[in-house]
């Protein structure tokens, strides 16, 4: 029998969901840090792996949310699907899936525009009663990766 994610877990995995998100759009890499296992590691969109000999979630905000010239960021997000992501159904880690769009607003102009776009695939367990994420996975989309195989303009 595959396990059930109870409807008080989904709002807690999505609200720790949104919480990374806040996090990483107001650069608080602490906070970032703190919607992570201690072991969590991270696929960048550059398809880098912050595990824990890269810094692991910590390396990952640190490199992202510290570079020169970044642009004020938004990340706007969709969750798409939440699956069993353990060992033979067990439901003690779930995947959710989530497609995201970047919009972005220029340093010292008033262009703002769509930055980026992919998905999001987050197996989230539970430690100490607390949702936590324990592998993130940024995909950008594009081209090459669009699931139709069709070209996506703006």
């Amino acid at each position: 029998m595959m396990a059930t994610l109870s409807l008080e877990d989904r709002e807690a995995i999505y609200t720790m969901l949104k919480r990374y998100l806040w996090c990483m759009d107001t650069t608080h890499i602490d906070g970032v840090v703190e919607t992570f296992t201690l072991d969590g590691e991270v696929k960048d969109v550059t398809g880098k792996r912050w595990d824990a000999a890269a810094g692991g979630a910590r390396g990952f905000a640190t490199h992202f949310l510290t570079l020169p010239d970044r642009p004020d960021a938004q990340h706007w997000v969709q969750h798409m699907f939440v699956e069993d992501a353990g060992d033979g159904g067990a439901g003690d880690a779930w995947r959710v899936v989530s497609y995201w769009a970047s919009l972005a607003w220029a340093l010292g102009s008033d262009e703002k525009f769509v930055r980026l776009l992919g998905s999001y695939r987050d197996t989230c367990v539970k430690v100490d009663g607390i949702w936590l994420i324990r592998e993130k996975i940024i995909d950008p989309w594009s081209g090459a990766g669009v699931p139709a195989g069709g070209a996506f303009a703006l």
